[in-house]
């Protein structure tokens, strides 16, 4: 049986197609990891320079999560 050339572009064109689509989602849920821990980071030192009392530096709940930005349209916080 002889495989056309024709073929083996197709199946490498799809292949390559997915592959890009992959690498864009893994450097999308990337960048958020890395932009929520810079958010979290930036709020903790406010936390800690703002003067506040022990039991507001010991509260854990300083920092309200990033959304999850899916789509490519920026939601913010």
């Amino acid at each position: 049986m002889k495989k056309l050339k024709a073929q083996s572009m197709i199946e490498f064109c799809f292949a390559s197609a997915v592959l890009m689509l992959l690498l864009f989602g893994m450097i999308q849920t990337v960048r958020w990891i890395m932009l929520d821990l810079a958010e979290r980071r930036f709020d903790h030192d406010d936390v800690l320079t703002k003067g506040t009392n022990v039991a507001g530096q010991l509260n854990p709940y300083f920092h309200r999560t990033r959304s999850i930005d899916a789509v490519l349209f920026d939601k913010g916080r």
